[in-house]
């Protein structure tokens, strides 16, 4: 079983029917299959824009494990029961604990000199001949066009 939150934002003008839809939401993942870790009411809080001419919603925090199928059929319920307005699912991933950075391996760089490091590979620290070369084919190909343009 995977763990999955499932964030439920209901009508907050239902009264008692609210109590009654968080139940039949925890029953419909134990009939899947699933296992319930938390329910957490967060309360009434102001949306950030009316959804149906309401202003406020009551918000639910559901956390638990269970299957995708599970998920699915708690998502089509919750699409089709009149007092959700909004809701969301995620998958988690974490244990609510860091994860361990991983360390690369990069060899061992205290022999190599700096320049070598920068430059891919060049003989001595004064040895510039790569880019010279480099120059020079540029300077090359430049003088080439030129030549061209005027018809020599």
């Amino acid at each position: 079983m995977r763990p999955y939150e499932t964030l439920v934002v209901l009508n907050s003008g239902l009264g008692d029917e609210i109590g009654k839809l968080v139940t039949r939401f925890e029953t419909i993942i134990r009939n899947e299959g699933g296992t319930l870790d938390a329910s957490r009411d967060w309360g009434v809080k102001d949306l950030a824009y009316p959804i149906h001419k309401n202003a406020q919603g009551r918000y639910f925090l559901i956390e638990y494990q269970a299957e995708p199928p599970a998920v699915k059929e708690l998502e089509r319920n919750l699409r089709i029961i009149e007092g959700v307005l909004r809701f969301v699912s995620v998958q988690q991933e974490h244990t609510g604990l860091p994860e361990p950075r991983v360390q690369r391996d990069y060899g061992d760089r205290r022999d190599v000199p700096l320049h070598e490091m920068r430059s891919g590979g060049m003989d001595e620290p004064g040895d510039t001949a790569p880019v010279e070369d480099a120059v020079m084919a540029i300077e090359d190909d430049v003088a080439a066009s030129g030549e061209e343009e005027r018809g020599e």
